[in-house]
């Protein structure tokens, strides 16, 4: 048998040679238990040739050779440490790690042996432990130049960056020709943001290591990163070439060729990426993403569906959230019922994300679509409840069929339902509903047609039909005699409420479908008593959360006054309607510096880094201050407060029902960086927010609120006066092209003479939606806004709102002398505009965004929304 040579890699992984590692153990330990059969001499050559098969992968001879040492010398540190990496390497770490240990009670200042219990602990993901273990190493043995790597790697996975960059130079400055640790800084670079210094480093490791797959795959990263997607994928190609086996690279690379557009190459990429690893989970969903791109619906579910089976990842589930929103079903797709019913349930994003591919899948279910088509002459109200609930099999089969689409369920709990054949079909549901309730008050329940065949099956579906009407705020139609019936019944369970009475379930939810149910007198009550889930769940929604919503008002703090007559207008109409009455948002911490953010959208913008701008030295441990104007009911407060690393947020608006609502449903998810005050941004200064310690603000997101000042560029200023030197703004400006189908309904809402009130908003909408003016008025029935009463009066009836177009932006931007980073739009609208304009590769170019828009008017069918930078001090 070969023995190994004692220039040779030390197969404990120290990086050491054998003859200064293990070799010297062996030697140290003559096992003097062995005099008959020549202790010193046997204990060597056994291990020897246990090194030796382990070196060479025979894993099962060198574990036999290292049980046969223990068998002769149970105390022998090497065959335990040996034997520990072992079976740490076949998975039993926690064998592995007592292993270790036994060695190292028997020899305490094994210096190999502490480094890879480390990388032991490590693997565990016991961090704390294998810092511990490595400084146990570096102690012992402080010219361990592999034992500071580990360090510095394992304080690099708790995030503590500057740590592990002293520990990463401690073991350069000790073998200085370590291209692996030139790699590590350049990681520790780029994840502090510094992607410059991050390229520098991989160089240098290329120059001592020019083989070194790793550091081209990580000079790729930063590559895309920066936007040279070309050079990347020319990076990814040499870490393939020299490991051909290499799944990351594999996958990065389908990343930077789905930069450029090259998406059938990505494909490929990623495909390889699969067949090298098949549990590679984010390779699985970054071909899913390109496969949707290219309009392969049906096999980028399948992926997806793979990768949530393999990994249970939130970025999965963004990449799925992405893709899938605003996409329209037009065939059946296995499987998208069960990710969708998923998604809304569990929060992959936020739930209106889903809204548009969850109509479509339920309006294909059979049972749905046939009476969707039964309703094609029925008017809101006007279907019976008898017609509906007939006493065939078929009709009865149905409803089940209905009553148990957890697709349906889910989306009416979480967003508001946004089809008209729907609202339609659930409108005369709640009539039937009502009906229902009624009979049951009066003791006949015999309205559906069977008698109580359907209540097991219906009682969720029924709770979740109110839950929606609350959620969309009553905005269904309702004919005279139907408002009446549910008046009375609304009076009955009054009347039982204050003689503390029994109510029936059914009567609870029906009058909930109506009215909100705090509007009830002696409402609290209703908490007394025990209920089943679904009527729990709706006065949960109903009574309990609008009752911290009022005691929130008396702890509203208020940062000035609001006089303007606009401002004053505006904040009445919120408060009459706050909005939006959103349910759910995803909760994804930020971890991400400001300039990182920015970069990595945004990767051929110029604009200056924190490190240039001098002001600040943006580590892990500074905190951004934001202020969000105009934050109405807190879903965009809580994602700005999310977006960055260690970010204090302060959320203004004029509307106190508004800001009450954000700062309940922020309680319940426990997010803890915001602070709500009320005020006018045109009053908003320095001297109104010294009391938070920092006049300036480091980010200013202003989305939706410009628009509807009396002066927007005056309200820009204002906010512009307390953005530091090189701070940032989120701008979010309504579009003249992607609104003006808008004018011509709200011309016809004057012609009309339709007041902002409910009762106007709803008929308006009766009007707008009846066969005859469907079509006119197609791309405002397919808007999101219309279907709740709230976001409908501020689209359609709005006291104050400006419109603009690129050329006026341009201008404001020239005159408030802010820097255009780019537009936050969708990849396909990206790609879109780079086919049309290749040579504007920072797409930062209004000018021919502006042509752009006049060729594709919807672009911007929310609004403009873009981020700009204040110019820094002069030095």
């Amino acid at each position: 048998m070969k023995k190994i040579g004692r220039n040779e890699p030390c197969p404990c992984g120290s990086g050491k040679k054998y003859k200064h590692c293990c070799e010297r153990n062996a030697e140290a330990n003559p096992a003097a238990s062995l005099a008959d059969t020549s202790p010193r001499q046997s204990i060597l050559q056994y291990l020897q040739a246990a090194v030796e098969h382990h070196k060479r992968g025979n894993l099962s001879q060198a574990e036999a050779i290292y049980q046969h040492i223990l068998q002769l010398d149970p105390n022998h540190p090497d065959a335990l440490h040996f034997l520990g990496l072992l079976a740490r390497d076949a998975g039993r770490i926690d064998i592995g790690i007592e292993l270790i240990k036994r060695a190292l009670r028997f020899k305490p200042n094994y210096v190999e042996a502490h480094n890879n219990l480390g990388n032991t602990l490590r693997q565990q993901g016991k961090l704390n432990d294998a810092i511990a273990s490595y400084r146990t190493a570096v102690k012992l043995e402080p010219r361990f130049a592999e034992a500071y790597g580990n360090l510095g790697n394992a304080l690099r996975e708790q995030g503590r960056l500057d740590d592990a960059m002293i520990n990463y130079r401690k073991a350069l400055g000790i073998q200085p020709q370590l291209a692996e640790m030139h790699c590590n800084i350049g990681i520790v670079h780029r994840e502090q943001g510094d992607l410059e210094n991050a390229v520098s480093s991989f160089r240098k490791a290329l120059l001592l290591k020019p083989d070194s797959a790793e550091a081209f795959n990580n000079l790729g990263n930063v590559l895309v990163e920066q936007g040279k997607f070309e050079e990347a994928v020319s990076s990814f190609g040499k870490a393939i070439l020299y490991k051909p086996q290499f799944p990351e690279a594999f996958n990065n690379l389908g990343n930077a060729l789905r930069e450029l557009g090259r998406l059938d190459e990505a494909a490929v990429a990623y495909g390889r990426a699969i067949e090298l690893n098949p549990g590679y989970a984010r390779a699985y969903s970054n071909r899913a993403y390109v496969l949707w791109q290219q309009h392969k619906a049906d096999n980028a579910v399948i992926d997806y569906w793979d990768a949530l089976e393999l990994c249970d990842d939130s970025d999965i589930k963004r990449n799925f959230t992405d893709c899938i929103a605003n996409f329209y079903c037009d065939h059946d797709i296995p499987r998208l019922h069960s990710l969708l019913v998923r998604a809304i349930s569990e929060t992959w994003g936020q739930p209106d994300d889903f809204g548009n591919p969850a109509v479509s899948l339920i309006k294909r279910d059979c049972a749905i679509r046939g009476h969707l088509d039964g309703m094609k002459t029925a008017q809101a109200g006007g279907m019976s409840c008898q017609k509906l609930f007939d006493k065939s099999e078929s009709s009865k089969a149905g409803f089940a069929a209905v009553f148990n689409n957890e697709l349906l369920r889910a989306l009416m709990e979480n967003t508001p339902v946004c089809d008209v054949e729907l609202e339609q079909f659930l409108t005369s549901l709640r009539y039937c509903l009502l009906q229902i309730a009624i009979a049951e008050e009066n003791g006949a329940g015999k309205v559906r047609g069977d008698g109580r065949e359907w209540q097991e099956e219906g009682d969720l579906f029924w709770c979740a039909l109110a839950r929606q009407c609350f959620i969309n705020e009553y905005v269904f139609a309702y004919s005279a005699e139907e408002y009446e019936q549910a008046l009375k019944l609304k009076e009955q369970v009054t009347a039982a409420l204050q003689a503390n009475g029994t109510i029936h379930p059914l009567s609870l939810a029906a009058a909930a479908a109506y009215f909100p149910l705090r509007s009830l007198p002696f409402a609290e009550r209703l908490l007394d008593h025990s209920w089943p889930d679904p009527i729990a769940a709706l006065l949960l929604q109903q009574v309990q959360e609008p009752l911290k919503e009022e005691r929130n008002l008396s702890h509203l703090p208020s940062l000035t006054a609001i006089v303007d007559d606009t401002s004053c207008r505006v904040r009445n109409q919120y408060e009459e309607n706050p909005y939006p009455r959103w349910i759910k948002v995803p909760l994804r911490p930020g971890s991400e510096l400001v300039d990182r953010y920015l970069s990595s959208r945004f990767p051929y913008a110029r604009f200056e880094s924190s490190a240039s701008r001098g002001h600040r030295n943006e580590s892990v441990k500074d905190a951004i201050e934001v202020l969000v104007a105009g934050c109405g009911t807190g879903r965009h407060a809580i994602a700005a407060a999310q977006r960055f690393k260690n970010a204090n947020v302060l959320a203004v608006d004029l509307s106190s029902r508004s800001l009450c609502y954000a700062k309940r449903k922020t309680d319940e998810l426990c997010v803890r960086n915001i602070e709500y005050a009320q005020a006018d941004i045109l009053n908003l200064d320095s001297e109104s927010i010294a009391a938070r310690g920092s006049k300036l603000f480091d980010v200013i997101e202003a989305v939706g609120v410009l628009h509807h000042l009396s002066d927007p560029l005056l309200g820009w200023r204002k906010l512009l006066s307390l953005l530091r030197p090189g701070g940032f703004m989120r701008i979010g400006l309504y579009s003249e092209y992607a609104r003006s189908h808008l004018a011509f309904a709200q011309r016809f809402i004057a012609q009309r003479g339709y007041k902002p009130i409910a009762e106007d908003i709803r008929t308006c909408r009766q009007e707008m939606m009846s066969p005859e003016n469907g079509d006119t008025f197609r791309q405002v029935l397919s808007a999101r806004d219309f279907y709740t009463l709230s976001e409908c009066r501020d689209m359609l009836f709005h006291v104050q709102e400006h419109r603009y177009t690129l050329p006026h932006i341009k201008e404001d931007l020239r005159e408030l002398g802010l820097i255009f980073l780019g537009f936050s739009i969708g990849q396909s609208t990206v790609n879109q505009y780079r086919r049309r304009f290749p040579e504007d590769v920072p797409q930062t170019d209004l000018d021919r965004w502006h042509i752009f828009e006049t060729e594709n008017p919807d672009t911007f069918n929310t609004m403009y929304l873009f981020w700009v930078q204040k110019e820094a001090a002069a030095a």
